[in-house]
């Protein structure tokens, strides 16, 4: 059990915290907006995929976030949408 919480605490932040929600939170404080997430581009190997995501607040793009998996690739760009409204998260 030592192991893994001192594991834990070398691991990357990023894995746990979750932008999406946060920035679903904001939005939702204004109910007129609406947050989607659309999926741009994916390259690479079957066995080793990017992918790029748009997070859009109605028609205008506020973020654009890269991953490993689509859901990784959503989390940055909701971490880029949050800090470009300055949520400091």
């Amino acid at each position: 059990m030592n192991f893994v919480l001192r594991e834990l605490k070398h691991t990357d932040d990023e894995v746990f915290k979750d932008y999406k929600t946060a920035l679903q939170e904001i939005i939702q404080r204004n109910p007129e907006e609406s947050v989607s997430y659309i999926l741009t581009d994916e390259f690479g190997p079957d066995h080793d995929k990017q992918f790029t995501v748009e997070v859009h607040l109605n028609s205008n793009i506020i973020g654009t976030g890269k991953g490993k998996s689509k859901k990784q690739a959503e989390q940055m760009a909701a971490k880029q949408a949050l800090h470009l409204m300055g949520a400091d998260i």
